[in-house]
């Protein structure tokens, strides 16, 4: 991995310290032999490949509560008003997004995460070369190829949704002493992407009906064997697909994407259940806990806790139920007062804590074991409702979106999609409350389909700091993506703020 706070660990630092610092205590791991990069290759022992395997569902999480509310924020879905980090709240609220701070996050965590997969990506075949019990088998070696190729896949996908058209680096499997790794394009990158998860495809089709050769998380139950957590490639893929297609400078072509995308999801619908809204929660989730070593999910905060708030703008643009009068219900499943007496206020921010988020509660209390999707069946058939409207099949989108609709927000069903512009409405509509303070969706979506201008202003923004001037910021006073961390343009020879592809 060739970005600058990564080219800072040795070739010989500890796998073992590089991924498996909070070990998830469900998994019930230990390392005596701490392999190191250079002995996971040299050596690559079934026992040593396992930690290291585990290692990579560790860091597939470590960077998502930051992801849910630090997008979530650009979007205006939540605000952290903790107010002991001036960053946090005030640069996706009022910029400047800095490359120290809030702006330059989604970066470090997931290129570390790329590296250890690369490690261990060189080192599985070699365990298929060994004699007794420590070798794997050929199908052993092909799952963990599939495994270990979507794992990465994942780790780029959060990058460029969160950098858009600043691209990023990809041929990052190079010596440590190498120059940095050129950027790419954003349409580049989701290339990379869909091709990484082909190869990964076609990997876990190899295993055929093997097991995996090492444990799995809870989050991944009904996608822990090959064959089932192929289904959980192709949900990535058809997301990679949609985002590809509607990204900036896409080549994707008019319809290919589309294609692609409708026939990611029918073959990974069975295993989501997909279709059934008895069955919307079901998907691949990231696991936490507050086990002795474990990550806990930091965005599980008490309703009398000073640290994330939902906008209350949200209840106020949510549409209505059937009975005409109560907001839809997916707003009031996730949203509810905050109980610390008066609302949570920092100086000179127009915008208090009134309402709090529920989704990461358990019974109303905190609880640091609640998993976050990766993604699971409600969204999945709001992709293909997407990409049914991106192929202008309005008439096969709007099952989906009903289905949606009436089940998930208890609104009525319509009767019809007037337009596509009308439909893509519908459909952001429907993302943001399916999926709020799950993935930043809002922003992302609004970006994708040139619609920040659509993200409201909350209340009380106006009479704040004033919004910062220097472009980064839409007509609608958003971001349009978070920016290069300082480290890196440094390790280019690049200023402050750099952008790399002249963007």
């Amino acid at each position: 991995m060739q970005t600058r706070a990564l080219r800072r660990l040795s070739a010989a630092a500890s796998l073992a310290g590089a991924m498996l610092v909070g070990a998830c205590g469900d998994f019930n791991v230990t390392n005596p032999n701490q392999p190191t990069l250079g002995d996971l290759v040299t050596n690559p022992t079934r026992g040593k490949l396992s930690t290291a395997a585990t290692g990579l569902f560790i860091g597939a999480r470590r960077d998502i509560p930051d992801y849910v509310w630090r997008l979530g924020s650009l979007g205006r879905e939540g605000i952290n008003l903790a107010g002991n980090n001036q960053p946090d709240y005030q640069e996706p609220y009022f910029g400047p997004l800095s490359g120290t701070g809030f702006g330059a996050q989604i970066w470090e965590a997931e290129y570390r995460q790329l590296r250890n997969a690369n490690v261990y990506l060189d080192a599985v075949p070699l365990a298929g070369q060994l004699a007794g019990p420590e070798a794997l088998t050929a199908e052993e070696v092909s799952a963990s190829l599939g495994f270990g190729k979507t794992l990465k896949a994942l780790a780029l996908l959060y990058v460029v949704s969160a950098h858009a058209e600043l691209g990023a680096p990809v041929d990052v499997n190079r010596d440590i002493t190498a120059e940095p790794a050129p950027f790419v394009s954003e349409d580049s990158v989701y290339g990379y992407i869909l091709g990484t998860l082909a190869e990964a495809a076609s990997d876990l089709t190899a295993a055929g009906s093997s097991v995996f050769p090492f444990p799995t998380p809870p989050g991944l139950a009904g996608f822990d064997t090959p064959a089932t957590f192929l289904a959980l490639n192709q949900a990535l893929a058809a997301k990679a697909y949609l985002y590809r297609a509607t990204a900036s400078g896409s080549s994707c072509g008019p319809t290919a994407c589309y294609d692609a995308a409708l026939a990611a999801i029918a073959a990974a619908g069975p295993a989501f259940s997909l279709g059934d809204p008895a069955q919307f929660a079901t998907g691949a989730y990231y696991d936490f806990s507050n086990a002795a070593g474990d990550l806990p999910n930091e965005l599980s905060d008490g309703l009398d806790q000073p640290t994330y708030f939902a906008l209350p703008l949200l209840l106020d643009l949510a549409q209505l139920q059937t009975d005409g009068t109560t907001p839809d219900q997916r707003a009031i499943d996730k949203i509810t007062d905050q109980t610390a007496g008066s609302p949570q206020q920092i100086g000179g921010i127009g915008i208090s804590g009134e309402k709090k988020f529920t989704i990461y509660l358990s019974g109303g209390e905190p609880d640091p074991s609640a998993p976050v999707p990766i993604i699971r069946n409600e969204e999945l058939i709001l992709l293909r409702a997407e990409a049914n409207i991106g192929l202008n099949n309005l008439g096969a989108a709007l099952p989906d979106i009903n289905l949606v609709r009436t089940n998930a927000g208890n609104l009525p069903a319509l009767g019809s999609l007037a337009s596509q512009a009308a439909a893509i409405d519908e459909l952001l509509y429907n993302r943001r409350y399916s999926l709020l303070w799950e993935q930043g969706a809002t922003w992302v979506d609004a970006r994708r389909y040139g619609r920040l201008n659509t993200i409201p202003i909350p209340p009380g923004f106006a009479n704040s700091t004033p919004p910062d001037p220097t472009g980064q910021f839409g007509p609608s006073l958003v971001p349009t993506r978070l920016v290069i961390p300082d480290n890196e343009c440094r390790a280019r020879g690049l200023e402050s703020g750099c952008s790399p592809l002249g963007t």
